[in-house]
């Protein structure tokens, strides 16, 4: 894979959900901390910015930070972070930010969800193909833990 390769990740999934209850599970601060499996500090709202630190074992104790960019219920909701585990060598006050967007779409019995991640190519070349890595690999287990969380709640 080349490098202009590995400007965006994008995922889909069907989800047997309402848009408005997948909505509910991506932005309400407890359900987003429930399936994501992260501890939040903050709140989520266009603007703002909140720490997150994952509670998955595999993962225990990476924080991260979020800056929410744009809500627009129950269709679009878009995020900025920097991708990959927290490495204490990189200015992350200089490093560029990847953008994560969701965007829901009715269907009959549910919701398509969509995922995008874009601005990998911003990232310096030392960080670049590991962040992509992780976040190919992560966005699809992540989803799956979503559709679950959606349909369980249901």
């Amino acid at each position: 894979m080349t490098f202009t390769e590995m400007s965006r990740i994008d995922r889909s999934i069907e989800i047997s959900a309402t848009p408005e209850r997948v909505w509910r599970a991506l932005t309400t601060r407890e359900e987003l901390a429930a399936w994501f499996q992260v501890a939040i500090e903050g709140e989520i709202a266009a603007g703002s910015e909140v720490w997150m630190t994952t509670t998955n074992p595999a993962y225990s104790g990476m924080r991260f930070q979020v800056k929410f960019v744009e809500l627009v219920p129950p269709s679009r909701f878009v995020w900025e972070w920097h991708p990959g585990a927290v490495d204490p060598k990189v200015d992350y006050a200089k490093e560029h930010r990847t953008t994560v967007t969701f965007t829901l779409e009715p269907k009959p019995g549910g919701t398509r969800l969509n995922v995008s991640e874009t601005g990998f190519d911003a990232i310096s070349l030392p960080r670049r193909a590991s962040a992509f890595k992780d976040n190919t690999q992560g966005w699809a287990e992540v989803l799956v833990w979503l559709q679950k969380y959606a349909e369980e709640a249901n």
